[in-house]
């Protein structure tokens, strides 16, 4: 018997488990599917690229052929581990624009604007770069945040390109502006990435109110007289079930979450008919509203010998590795995707619409493609997709994954706005300084420049930027799945806790997001009143259009 169950040790989970725990009289049980992360190339920054598709720590999904993408099926790696996809991610630090959240506000979810929020990013961050801003950052906080050193020698070139291009400057893109290129803050400490699990659960760990039961399998939730009571899990083989005398977080993603409720008999009526599931609660958008970010990477040959290209050696990797796990230095304490930022393809845009990252090397899939030479990439995403997708049980068995449905690229603002990416991004490379560096273009190739022939190499090409949102909706309206305070319409003592809960997209990584959202949601399940509001010293003005595409 716990006070408080929460499933799944994510992002969310991870942050949430330790808040609830810090009251000792508070029993609470934490349920992850997966093991403790026990895999020493998560800890190297330089492989964030390759551990997304460890398929020991990872639920392995992919998408039904989806006809935006010109019928291609996508692999869709969420964690599967103690730390949920902060274990496998770009680990990036970057909470989106003020606007997003304003948004929410101004949708009537009362305490989910920016100034609301801002208190809830800074209490858990510790960040060690930006000394001179205490309003906009934390200090204290369990989660490290630190600038990239930018130690390959193609970085300065191609943000000096940018500025030629007329692009503004920003080296903090979760402060006064989101606007602009720049380096980026990273969680990585020492030299090493930090997980949600690492800074949130592993210090408290010991708390004899905790208890963390990995490989727990949750099939169902228990619902008694429209109260959720507990849950059903599988563990060593068999079934357990624990109940929960408060109440139930779910911290499982946007594909988890909402396929738990659906297993459960919360969902749309006529899928839980036909698939034999008695219906708990008739909720036909959970699963529905699906959002993810959608990339592409324009790749260059390098003219000098200064890329990651040089780490494909064995040898160079061995060692690379190896300095980075024993003493945190080296091109493996790095992420290869140091410089970046956020820019407007349109001048009319009054905020930036696509995220932008430079990489000193090629993409794993231009190396699978024969590309084995010195190149360097840009690629980006674009920020607020009109495109919604679905996902659906395919059946009542856990095991079986979801029907996952993207809808990629089916509203036509999208590829419009993602052509005009691909200009931006070209323009910008052109410029002088990377003049001593720019090559031959790889990709898409210097004869794509029509209209038709970009949007056909975007859809040939593009893949997911691992970032779905939103099947869980947190709103005012009847039919959203969830309400401002978390709480599953119709079903008591039930909340869902996680990335799910976005009613949008927001312009940026998901994985801070999402922790700031279970940062809020303690307060809100220990009884504590809003955090008092950040009012800002003065109204940072936009940046100038110069970002916009010429």
């Amino acid at each position: 018997m716990a006070d408080i169950v929460v499933v799944g040790a994510g992002s969310a989970g991870c942050l949430l488990a330790n808040r609830l725990s810090a009251d000792p009289s508070i029993k609470v049980v934490l349920l992850e599917a997966g093991g403790p992360d026990r895999n020493p190339l998560t800890r190297v920054p330089l492989l964030a690229g390759l551990v997304y598709y460890l398929k020991s720590i990872n639920w392995n999904y992919r998408t039904e052929p989806d006809p935006g993408l010109n019928g291609r099926s996508l692999v869709w790696p969420r964690g599967k581990v103690l730390g949920g996809s902060s274990t496998i991610n770009g680990m990036m630090y970057m909470r989106g624009h003020r606007r997003d959240y304003d948004d929410w506000r101004q949708q009537g979810l009362t305490g989910w604007g920016y100034a609301d929020l801002l208190p809830y990013f800074k209490a858990f961050e510790r960040n060690l770069s930006h000394p001179e801003d205490d309003f906009y950052h934390g200090r204290s906080g369990e989660l490290p945040t630190e600038t990239a050193r930018g130690a390959n020698p193609l970085y300065r070139p191609w943000l000096e390109a940018a500025k030629v291009a007329g692009f503004p400057e920003n080296h903090d893109h979760n402060g006064p502006e989101q606007e602009g290129l720049g380096f980026y803050d990273f969680n990585i400490e020492r030299g090493r990435r930090v997980t949600a699990a690492t800074a949130f659960l592993s210090p408290i760990a010991h708390r004899p109110n905790l208890e963390i039961v990995t490989g727990a399998e949750v099939s169902a939730l228990t619902i008694e007289n429209g109260r959720c009571t507990g849950v059903t899990y599988r563990a060593g083989g068999e079934t357990h079930v624990v109940k929960a005398r408060c109440e139930v977080a779910l911290c499982g993603g946007a594909i988890n979450s909402p396929a738990l409720l659906q297993r459960s008999g919360i969902g749309d009526a006529a899928l839980l008919n036909s698939l034999g599931i008695d219906v708990v609660r008739h909720v036909p958008e959970v699963g529905r509203n699906l959002q993810d970010h959608l990339g592409v990477y324009l790749h260059w040959q390098c003219l000098q010998p200064v890329t990651l290209y040089r780490v494909f050696r064995p040898d160079v990797a061995v060692r690379a590795v190896l300095q980075a796990l024993l003493f945190g230095t080296g091109v493996g304490a790095a992420v290869p995707l140091e410089a970046g930022g956020f820019l407007r393809t349109r001048p009319e845009l009054d905020i930036p619409d696509i995220h932008v990252t430079f990489v000193p090397g090629l993409s794993l899939a231009a190396t699978r493609a024969g590309q084995r030479r010195h190149g360097f990439l840009t690629n980006f995403y674009l920020l607020r997709p009109k495109s919604r997708g679905h996902l659906a049980i395919r059946s009542r068995d856990p095991a079986e994954p979801p029907v996952i449905v993207p809808g990629y690229l089916s509203d036509d603002a999208d590829i419009a706005a993602m052509r005009d990416g691909v200009r931006l991004i070209r323009r910008l490379v052109e410029q002088a300084p990377l003049d001593a560096y720019r090559g031959r273009e790889i990709a898409p190739g210097p004869s794509v420049t029509s209209d038709v022939a970009i949007d056909t190499w975007i859809r040939d090409t593009s893949g997911t930027t691992f970032h779905p949102v939103g099947t869980c909706r947190m709103g005012t309206d009847d039919a959203s799945v969830v309400d401002g305070a978390l709480k599953l319409r119709g079903i008591e003592s039930l909340r869902v806790v996680d990335a799910s809960v976005m009613p949008a997209m927001i312009g940026g990584n998901t994985s801070v997001p999402t922790m700031m959202i279970a940062e809020k949601a303690a307060d809100m399940m220990l009884g504590r009143p809003p955090r008092p509001r950040a009012e800002e010293p003065a109204t940072p003005g936009l940046a100038p259009a110069r970002s916009a595409a010429a």
